[in-house]
This record gives C-alpha cells, structure tokens and sequence, in this order.
C-alpha cells in the first residue's frame, strides 16, 4: 500500500481521455452521534505517475479539514455487492397475506417474493446513485415453473426516463436456491433499477428468492474527516459518476452549501404551448374510448376495448375497479381496492384509487416507472404501458370461450347511445367531460361532477339500459324482459352538459334526465377544454395525506417565483418532484416544504406542499390565481383566490363558505364554464388560461425545499372558554337538536315526538338532542361557532336544528335549520351571500339529515333561494 498526500495542480491539464479512469465523484456522508447525514459531492483526482490504482489517499485541505479514505476492497469476482444501498423495494404484485413480498428479495432470510401472474415488474431504488455492472438472481424453493424465463433489466437516474441495461430470454435455472449472475455490457450511474418481467417457465405465477446487485470494487469508500480542533468522524462515499475535470457540478440540493465554483443554476426553458391545447400524452383520447392517457381519471367512468368485446367500469360500489367480459357478462377480473371515489392515472404513472376523503386506497405500485397509459384490450387484459406500448403493468389475460360473432348487443361508446345498443356496466360522458351516464350493472344513474344524481334507477336485480331498435329508451332483464320503459320514440340518447337527452332524427328533445330545476345553463364554447382530472394530478404528485398549494404567477420566471416564495438561491436545483421530496424527507425528516415552479409560456405554474404557503407576498408586481388545498382534502375544502398588484381581488373559500369578486370579468366567464364551482383547479386554470400537462408536472422541474425557521418559545396557553357540551356517538344521518328556549316542557317533549316519527320504514328515529341550560336565549351566532368549534371537519354535519322561542310558541313548532357551512360572521358588501337558514316541521328533519349524511341532496335543496320565504319545509316521503 503506497500513501498518497498531496494537493492538486490546477495548472497541469488533464485531457478528458486520458484522465478518465482516475476521476472519480462520490456522493458523500458522515456518522454523527444522531446518525449519518449528507455531506456533499466529494471530487477526487489522483495522479501519482504510475499504472496501479490507488487504493488509498490522505490530504489535508488548506481549510485544516483532512481526511482520508480507502476504497472498497475488491471480491474475488472483482465486484462488490452494494445490495445494501437498496433503501426502497417494491412490485407491480405480490401476495402479501403469505408474507411472498418483495421486501423478502434483499433480506437475508430465505423467504420469497410471489406474484399471482406471469409478468411483473421489480422495483430498486438506491441510495445513491451507482453504477451496477452484475446482478444475481436467486431461485425459490419449490415450483420451478414459476421461475422467471424473460426479462428486461433498465435503469433510471431520476425514476422518469428508463435506459435498457439487460435483455434476457429462454433463462431457467438448474435447482432450487440458485444464484445466476448476469452481467450488464454498458453499466451506467444510477439510483433507479427496474426488472421487468415478461414471461416464466410455464406457469402463470412468479417467484424469486433474492435479487442482489454488485459493482465494481472502486465503486466507494470508507475513512474519516476532521475539521481541526474537532475529533474525527466516520466518512463513507459512493461513486456516482465519471467526470472530467471540465464538467460544471449540477447545482446541489437545499442543505448542501453551493461551491463556490458552481455557476449559476440553469433556467427551465419555457415550454410554448397554446393556451387550450391538450397535452400531447391526450391526443385522439376521447371519453369511452379503450384507453386512458396519463392525467386521466375514471369516475364511474368505463373503457371499453376496441371490438367491444371487454369493459372495465370504476364503480362506487366494491369492486371499485372490474373487467366484464361484454359476452358472458361475466367479471374475468376485479381489483382488491375498497370502494373509491375515483381511480387516477397521476403525472408519475401510478394508477391510484382515492376514496371520497381524498386517501389512496389502492395503488399498481407503478410510479416512475415510464408508464403513458391504460388500455383495456381485446384479449381482456387491463394494460399499463409505457410510450413504446411495452406493459408495465398488467391485470392479466383471462381464460374465456370464444365468442361466435359478437354474442352482445352492440355497446355504446362516448356521449352517444343509438338505436339497437344498450349500456350494461358501462358508462357515457359528455363531450366536456362533465356529466356522466353510468349504469353498474344493476344501477343507472346520471352524475354531473360535483354534484349528486339528479336521475337514477334502482332496481333490485340486474337491468340491461337499452335503447331498443322502436327507438325506446328502456331498462331489460338480461334475458330481455322488461323492467321499466323509460321514453321514446328517439333516435339516440346523448349525454350533454348536465343531463342525458334522448333525441328524434331532427335533433329535438324527446325526453330529459334533468328537470329544468337542475339543468346548467349552456355557456359559450370554453377557451380550454375541461379538465376533471386536475385535482387528483396534484393529489398523486405531493402524496397521500398532504395538502397542497399550486399557483400561476403571471409574466415571471422559474427563478425568480422560488426565490421570491423563500428558496435559497443556491439551493435551486432542477430535478423531480419525487427527488425534492426524497431530499426533504431525508435531510429534513418532519418538517420542511417542497416547492417547485414549471414554466408554461410567459407564466410560472408554482406547486407545494404546503396548504398555506404565502403566494399573496408574490403579487405586488405581478397577478397570482391560487389554490390551498387542505390535508388530505378531497375536492371540498379548498381556497381559490385571485391577487393582483398586492390585493386580494376575487376569492371563493369551502371552509367556511365565502364568495366575494365573483363578478370580477375572467372570475365570473371561468365560473360560468363549470359544472359545479367546488372545481377549484378548473377555476385556477381557467382564470389564467393556462393548463399544465402530466408530463409537465411529472417531469424534471426547478425546485427546492423551505425549511421552516426554529418557532419562538408557545405563550402559555389561555383558559380555555366555556365549551359546546360533549358530543359522543353522533351518526351525521340523524339530526343534530339543540336546545335554546326553556320555558315551555311539554313543546319541547312535542317537539321530540314529532322528531322521532318513523321514515321510511317503522323503526322509530333517534335524534342527537342537547337540551343544556348554558345555551338558554343563545343566538343562532353563538350556538353555530361552539358546534364548529367542537365538531371540526369530517365529524361536523352539514346541518344543526336549533329549538328556539319561535319553534316553542308556533303551532306546528317549527325548528330552525342552520348550516355548518356559515361561520356565523355577517357577509361584507363585496361577498356574496347565501341562504344560511330556514324551518322545518320536526319530523322533516330525518329527511334532510340523511339525505345530507349520504350526500344525496345539498344544502340548496333543502334551503333554496328564497330567504323570506316563510313557509316551513315539509317532509317528502313518509
């Protein structure tokens, strides 16, 4: 062993081709007493004029830090095993309920991964990056059938653009527990490794013992570093790439001081795109077509594969996700996902399943992994694949009977339903995507997005919706009996905005799903199409649980949106969002937020993390147009706002309700344009005529992390006032009573008979009463604040009925009802107001508290809009 100190000569100059093999770049970090943490780039460039390599150098820098480092000792094979960097595993599939999962495939243990199918994909996320030139594979302990055959090994610097490394095909393996090595011709740096498999020896499940990755010998270093006047500490480094000593370092992430030889970071050059353009990922998509494109949403939705043969339908009832074959009528295939709201194909490539609270419930485990879109195939296979058709990820081929002909009426496609076709698990959509006829095989319903149904059947057995070659509209058996007649004669049945519309020849309408009560207004054709799918992008982007702030700032640029919103100059650094958000939970654990800003034009899209992020402070110059999305919200809950030159000019807030500058010219067209105004992103993005694509939002970015600043010591906390009475138990779908006027027992006990008359059916109804003596005389003000205070978000119900002198005195003591939604402040002149309140007879309060429990109704139904209307709401149904 030869030691080597020494400190380099910036005058000799050292051609590219020469110096090569003696440039080495290792990511670095040190042990603390709290564990290791990153300690930046470190460059090394040895030259001691001799052939050997060097396996050891020591230096001491003119700062009086010194340091030193021995690289990896060199196996017999001449590669080391860097299995242990792998710090995330995962699969398109596993069986988890055995425990076969694919953590078991870089453990020690004997255990194995399974996958109930003939193809899946490995996922390996590294570390750090590395350049991995051999990889094992080990075979399980039994079947040899399921041993993988055909593979494809490819590797990713950033999770989003895959290289093939590996191409293997016709592989088995001689015995059980064997380890194979194979060799990768071109190794390449990095920190994403991704085996795909397409085939196994004969069965249609896979298994695997072990995957282990080695590289070559200098691929790292251990030693130590000592800044003077401090005691030694433990240094270790992987090698992440071969530089030249030309080469411009990246700019570093947000913990790591920028060198002072880094130049500046590179602005993202604008991406032109004409506002109202669709992404390029959605050209020739149409709803109810075969496939679905990246950013794309099924919301009782369906796809249907080209000879109309195979239908996949999202449904609100479990299975939430399902292929029916169109022929057996006959589900070949259900996914395992709990019921959902809606499942999302995200900008990273991972088809999610959120529920109505805006959770993930269900993923493919695809994310980062090159995926473009889903396909529902003729061969009834549901496909995700990436932009070479190759499948990433795939439900599997089911085993059905051929089909003479087609064996099914003819299945309707798009908005449109003509003469001899029908719907059975399936779905039509507007052509601006806002309305939706979905029938669940025994349910048929129309949605207008953001609202509830205002048209639906339910039959309790399993219907077939026709429209039948006389031209009416009906709902069938299976077998072709007739369950109800609907209308007609028509020529097709088209689903438009807000309602379904069955046709004569001439294009008049015969019949309406929507009462003139409940259509939307026809508006001017948008200046950009709709887009549903923007919430449950953003929601896939920051991750399950977070809220999120996203922004467009007009006539700006990248740098200068994060600078002005609090990132560090020198912590700017292009990238992925995936990547930001790996480096703040590493280096900043528990706290910190992403930002990140993508330029579109002239403007700047701004995305973080965090709900409450500052973006007014960046209106002074400029106009911003704002959503806060709260934690773990679903489309309800949001904060759209619009600033210019330093003031708040438009504003329409959930929680609690506020509207003011609706009126405001672009605020009040966007308004205009949608379907339902709890579409905040549509709102965001019709305001500023600007609309990002998935690529976009899923690809390499300028970004940074804000760590938050230490908070000064609490003040001590004051007494607390006196609170709203205990509520345990409350079902939302019962009524919520309370108590003001105590001077009159025996109305009060009328009033709870007549609360507790039996609906629907005879069981007798139990509401929430709270007769407390702290709330006598109390206003409406007073007693709707402790009932937010107390009952805050998801457990408050949309409704409270107060009992006051006006319910104990009147005749049919009527009660008053009050929504949740109004915080109790009077509305300012430049807001707009609602119907906050209105009476009820007390056996009508049943009615509307389920109804609102389920969703089933708002507010408005119930309320109207007619605040001086003084008679009493009575109940519908007994």
């Amino acid at each position: 062993m030869v030691e080597v100190q020494g400190e380099r000569d910036d005058r000799r100059e050292y051609p590219e081709e020469a110096s090569g093999d003696r440039w080495l770049e290792f990511e670095t970090e040190v042990e603390e007493p709290d564990g290791r943490r990153p300690a930046g780039p470190l460059r090394l460039l040895i030259d001691d004029g001799g052939d050997a390599p060097v396996r050891w150098a020591a230096w001491r820098e003119r700062s009086g830090l010194a340091c030193s480092v021995t690289l990896r000792s060199v196996s017999p094979s001449g590669n080391a095993d860097v299995t242990d960097l792998v710090s995330v595993v995962w699969a398109s599939a596993e069986h988890r309920d055995a425990g076969e999962v694919a953590a078991n495939l870089t453990d020690a243990s004997a255990a194995k991964w399974f996958a109930p199918h003939d193809r899946a994909s490995l996922g390996f996320q590294l570390s750090r990056p590395i350049a991995v030139d051999r990889y094992v594979l080990t075979s399980a302990d039994d079947a040899p059938d399921r041993d993988p055959a055909t593979w494809t090994l490819r590797g990713s610097a950033d999770g989003t653009v895959w290289r093939t490394l590996d191409i293997r095909s016709g592989e088995s393996f001689s015995r059980r527990h064997q380890a194979r090595t194979y060799r990768i011709a071109e190794p390449g740096s990095y920190a994403h490794y991704r085996l795909d498999i397409t085939g196994s020896n004969g069965s249609p499940h896979l298994q695997l013992q072990a995957v282990r990755f080695l590289a070559d010998a200098a691929a790292g270093f251990v030693g130590y570093r000592q800044r003077e006047g401090h005691a030694p500490v433990a240094y270790r480094g992987v090698r992440v790439a071969q530089a030249s000593p030309g080469r411009t370092p990246e700019a570093p992430l947000a913990d790591t001081p920028a060198p002072s030889h880094a130049r500046p970071v590179p602005e993202i050059p604008p991406t032109p795109r004409a506002h109202g353009d669709r992404p390029a990922e959605w050209e020739g998509w149409q709803p109810g077509g075969s496939w679905l494109p990246l950013g794309g949403t099924l919301s009782m939705e369906s796809l249907t594969s080209p000879s109309g043969r195979f239908t996949v339908l999202h449904s609100i009832y479990e299975p939430s996700l399902a292929v029916r074959d169109n022929v057996t009528r006959e589900r070949v295939w259900a996914g395992v996902s709990p019921r959902s709201d809606r499942v999302c194909l995200g900008p990273d490539g991972d088809l999610v399943a959120w529920d109505h609270h805006g959770d993930r419930v269900w993923s493919t485990g695809t994310a980062w992994l090159g995926v473009r879109r889903l396909e529902m195939r003729d061969s009834g296979e549901l496909a995700l694949t990436d932009a070479n058709g190759a499948v990433v990820w795939s439900s599997g081929i089911p085993q059905v009977p051929a089909a003479a002909g087609t064996g099914h009426r003819t299945v309707a496609r798009g908005s449109r339903m003509r003469r001899g076709e029908s719907l059975y698990g399936q779905s039509l959509t507007s052509e601006d995507g806002s309305t939706v006829l979905s029938h669940g095989g025994s349910v048929a319903f129309v949605i207008l997005r953001g609202r509830t149904s205002h048209w639906d059947r339910f039959p309790e057995r399993e219907t077939v919706l026709v429209l039948d070659e006389d031209g009416f509209l009906r709902l069938r058996t299976p077998d072709g009996a007739m369950v109800e007649e609907i209308a007609g004669p028509g020529a097709e049945l088209v689903v438009v905005r807000g309602a379904a519309e069955l046709r004569d020849d001439t294009g008049a309408v015969v019949w309406s799903s929507a009462g003139s009560w409940s259509r939307v207004a026809s508006v001017r054709e948008p200046a950009i199409p709709h887009n549903d799918d923007l919430a449950a992008w953003f929601g896939a982007l920051v991750g399950q649980g977070r809220g999120y702030c996203v922004a467009v700032v007009r006539e700006s640029t990248p740098q200068d949106v994060l600078e002005r919103t609090g990132v560090a100059p020198g912590s700017v650094t292009r990238t992925t969002w995936h990547r930001l958000q790996r480096h703040r939970d590493t280096a900043h654990p528990g706290e910190g937020t992403v930002v990140a800003a993508i330029a579109v034009g002239p403007d700047v899209l701004l995305v973080s993390d965090d709900p409450t992020l500052p973006v007014a402070a960046l209106a002074p110059s400029t106009s911003v147009v704002a959503l806060h999305q709260p934690s773990g919200g679903d489309a309800y809950g949001g904060t759209f706002s619009l600033h210019q030159d330093g003031g708040l000019v438009a504003e329409v807030r959930d929680e609690p309700r506020r509207r003011k500058g609706t009126k405001v010219p672009d605020v009040a067209a966007a308004l205009d344009d949608l379907a339902h105004d709890l579409h905040r992103h549509e709102l965001v993005f019709r305001v500023s005529g600007l609309v990002p694509s998935a690529a976009e939002l899923g690809g390499p970015l300028l970004g940074g992390v804000l760590v938050p600043a230490p908070s000064p010591s609490a003040a001590p906390a004051a007494e607390p006032a006196e609170s709203f009475p205990a509520i345990e138990g409350h079902d939302e779908m019962y009524p919520l009573v309370i108590r003001t006027d105590f001077t009159d027992d025996d109305a009060w006990n009328r009033v709870v008979e007549q609360l507790r008359m039996p609906w629907v059916d005879d069981e007798p109804v139990t509401p929430y009463l709270v007769s407390d003596p702290r709330y006598a005389d109390a206003s409406i003000e007073r007693v709707l604040k402790d009932v937010r205070t107390a009952m805050p978000g998801s457990s408050r119900p949309t409704a409270i009925f107060i009992t006051d002198s006006t319910t104990m005195r009147g005749p049919d003591h009527p009660l008053l009802a009050v929504s949740t939604e109004w915080d109790g402040e009077p509305f300012e002149e430049d807001e707009e107001g609602f119907v906050t309140q209105f009476r009820l007879l007390p056996n009508a309060a049943i009615e509307i508290s389920t109804n609102l429990g389920l969703a089933n109704m708002d507010w408005e139904d119930f309320a109207g809009d007619d605040e001086d209307d003084d008679e009493p709401y009575e109940r519908m149904v007994d």
